[in-house]
């Protein structure tokens, strides 16, 4: 599986490594983070800083967790995103209206505040 969890400075920090292909891992994905938003958890980070690989799909399964996340009043944050994912953040005008993106874990925790 290309993400794991843990929870860091008072927030869920899912990192993804490698390549993150929605239609791939989008199911258990989606689970995770629905499990996270039952059990009251709202402050999530999602750290690509070890992703080498997106696609169209992955970041359909982001947005689903940036939704699932604010109906619950909680947030998802993004971190360490490589040059090559900001771009197609960039290319999709996600990045700035929809999705923050943050240096590092730290500060993508601090900015919940």
């Amino acid at each position: 599986m290309p993400f794991s969890t843990t929870e860091k400075y008072q927030a869920v920090v899912v990192q993804i490594t490698g390549k993150f292909l929605g239609s791939i891992e989008g199911p258990a994905f989606r689970t995770e983070i629905e499990n996270l938003r039952d059990s009251g958890k709202k402050r999530v980070v999602v750290d690509l800083s070890r992703a080498d690989f997106m696609d169209s799909s992955g970041i359909g399964a982001l947005i689903g967790a940036l939704t699932t996340m604010r109906k619950a009043d909680g947030d998802v944050k993004l971190s360490g995103m490589k040059d090559r994912i900001k771009n197609l953040f960039l290319l999709t005008r996600l990045l700035g209206p929809v999705f923050e993106d943050h240096d590092d874990i730290e500060k993508a925790v601090a900015s919940f505040d």
